[in-house]
């Protein structure tokens, strides 16, 4: 009996240790990465490329493996001496698909849009070679999936605005077939054009097939409402100029709630609120709120809808808005970026799949911004400095949970 009563106990330690390895392997196996990846607009030829982190959940960043993810195309940028116009006055510029395995981005410079497969551990492998994208400068990129073919659209708007490209072609915007394993074909007849000089910045996919596109330097400024119907071409639907004044529309992101999306005007330091109805493809203004912000550009709402956030290019803030009601934005902080790393000048800000954390790019830094439960924010760690040559302009923010 000692000996069997000696043996039940010596082999206690061991099933505890063999329990342990087995809680140990089923969290590493079900462990998931929270990424935010960005472009580093790189202008040297064949230069650019994605730069992918890891967020260990308390909001300190780790390069993904393998990363920076070259993208076989050239970035823009400035030549020296020379001044920034409207190139950078874009949005959307990295997208990732419903699936998170497929990462698409604009190389501005070479006029091509560039493919991704995400993989399991959130690093990222180049699919094939760039494709052409339809036009000159391409700066923002908008999908709509779900399709009974089982492809999705892709729609990409070609700003046309940087002056040291030669032969610019009109801006325009075209649209793409992008087959699930991410092979992207162009659909020839799909082009819209815009004036020359108007520098069509984003694009936004409603319900119903609505695309909206900001029209930054017409003038007057105006959104257009499109139909995308599933052979990738465009039906006209509206245009909605800005309101009367020195009034541009620059940044623009849809409520995931509600039948309403959020337009900034930079210049007068304006949230916009439009209503859509995409059955009939109208589009209408709501109303609009005043930030303290100065140049507020750059929109990003949480899942739940409720609370919005805008990067304020000149005053260097992040503004949080209450969006519980659509309809009625209540402004609520800003948000004073740090300076440590970086310009403090924020061009795209992102949330995180958590809706623990927001990011900002300003210059060659990446800041990570604290969430609270009210949505209010906090910057708790210094800004992540990004490895790269001087005088390069990263932009572009895309996050994904893997």
């Amino acid at each position: 009996m000692m000996f069997t009563r000696a043996r039940k106990f010596c082999a206690c330690p061991k099933l505890l240790v063999g329990a342990l390895a087995l809680c140990a392997i089923t969290a590493t196996l079900n462990a998931q990465t929270n990424a935010v990846y960005v472009q580093s607009n790189i202008s040297s030829t064949k230069g650019n490329s994605i730069l992918g982190f890891s967020n260990d959940g308390a909001g300190n960043l780790t390069p993904l493996p393998n990363s920076p993810y070259l993208t076989n195309g050239t970035g823009w940028g400035l030549l020296r001496g020379q001044k920034l116009g409207i190139q950078n006055d874009s949005d959307d510029q990295i997208v990732i698909n419903a699936a998170k395995d497929l990462l698409f981005t604009v190389n501005a410079f070479s006029n091509t849009i560039s493919t991704f497969k995400i993989n399991p551990d959130a690093s990222l492998t180049l699919l094939g070679q760039p494709v052409p994208s339809g036009g000159t400068m391409p700066a923002s990129i908008a999908l709509l999936e779900g399709l009974q073919s089982g492809n999705a659209l892709m729609v990409v708007v070609n700003k046309s605005a940087d002056p040291n490209q030669n032969n610019r072609k009109l801006p325009n915007m075209v649209s793409f077939t992008v087959t699930p394993d991410g092979v992207v074909t162009p659909n020839t007849t799909s082009k819209v054009n815009f004036n020359s000089g108007d520098g069509p910045s984003q694009a936004v996919i409603l319900p119903g097939n609505m695309v909206v596109v900001d029209v930054q330097a017409a003038q007057p400024s105006y959104l257009a409402g499109y139909r995308l119907h599933s052979n990738g071409t465009f039906e006209a639907l509206t245009n909605i100029d800005a309101p009367p004044g020195d009034t541009v529309f620059l940044g623009m992101v849809q409520s995931p709630v509600s039948k309403y999306f959020y337009a900034a005007f930079p210049e007068q330091g304006l949230l916009g609120v439009y209503s859509y109805v995409a059955s009939a493809g109208t589009i209408s203004m709501v109303t609009d709120v005043a930030t303290t912000g100065v140049l507020p550009c750059w929109l990003a709402v949480s899942n739940n809808g409720k609370h919005l956030y805008s990067g304020d290019t000149m005053s260097g803030t992040i503004s949080f808005f209450d969006v519980s009601d659509p309809t009625k934005p209540a402004f609520k902080q800003a948000l004073k970026l740090s300076t440590d790393v970086g310009n403090g000048t924020p061009w795209n800000v992102a949330l995180d799949p958590s809706g623990k954390f927001l990011y900002a790019i300003t210059g060659l830094a990446l800041h990570v911004i604290n969430i609270q439960a009210d949505g209010s924010l906090m910057e708790l760690t210094t800004p992540l400095k990004l490895d790269l040559p001087p005088g390069t302009l990263p932009y572009g923010l895309a996050t994904v949970l893997k």
